[in-house]
């Protein structure tokens, strides 16, 4: 089973098309699938939008914790043998998963997006380009692209990892100290037609410095260092 994990934070304006791309996306797969939408309590219509939709299995929380840990939430509650994580903004076509999906039909345990166009202020481009270079480096992981929201994993490397901070951009690094074999596949980047982005500039430094946060690897394989994060779920709900 392919499980999609998509956090969601005030989306009403796309949650239809981003769902209607997915299940287009995942019904050209010979595998079944689920679709999971974790409302990061959202204060427009998201959660009464994604109520109507069918095949999704909904997850809110009581208030905003942030991408992070809806992440973490959706992983947890995955059934599939495969996870692939989206961002709700569509500036990542859903399409583009069939490209990660045939990687891991290849062989790879983990397939990283890499926007080889991006489509972002100069500034965020600029930072990017600084922190993927900081993070090969302290790595020694040769990914373009930590920063892509669309990523495919296979399961066992990521199911029982707790996600905290910005934890989830240098996952692909984790899942590679665990024994994975990482690839990378060109996805597509298109121009934000509604809104803005969620994540600050502010936050993708904190990131940054949390690179240092997870080393050395060995620190992650120990099961007691791995604690769940700290969130309330408001409802489970799921529409077949």
């Amino acid at each position: 089973m392919i499980s999609v994990i998509v956090p969601v934070y005030n989306e009403e304006k796309t949650i239809e098309e981003l769902h209607r791309k997915i299940v287009e996306t995942l019904g050209r797969q010979n595998d079944a699938y689920e679709i999971i939408f974790v409302n990061d309590g959202s204060t427009d219509k998201t959660c009464e939008l994604a109520a109507k939709l069918r095949p999704l299995k909904l997850i809110s929380f009581e208030k905003n914790y942030g991408e992070t840990i809806a992440l973490d939430a959706g992983i947890y509650e995955a059934s599939g043998e495969i996870i692939v994580l989206m961002d709700a903004d569509l500036q990542n076509d859903p399409g583009d998963t069939r490209f990660l999906l045939q990687k891991i039909k290849e062989g790879c345990d983990v397939v990283v997006g890499w926007r080889l166009t991006r489509n972002d202020p100069l500034s965020r481009i600029l930072f990017s380009k600084f922190a993927n270079g900081l993070a090969r480096l302290v790595l020694g992981l040769n990914i373009h692209d930590f920063g892509c929201g669309l990523k495919a994993y296979k399961s066992d490397y990521i199911k029982d990892f707790r996600l905290w901070g910005r934890m989830q951009v240098f996952l692909p690094a984790i899942a590679k100290a665990r024994g994975a074999k990482i690839c990378e596949a060109v996805v597509s980047h298109s121009p934000r037609k509604i809104g803005f982005s969620k994540i600050k500039m502010s936050d993708m430094i904190k990131g940054g410095i949390g690179l240092l946060g997870i080393l050395p690897y060995r620190y992650f394989l120990k099961p007691y260092r791995i604690v769940r994060p700290s969130y309330v779920i408001k409802e489970i709900k799921e529409n077949k």
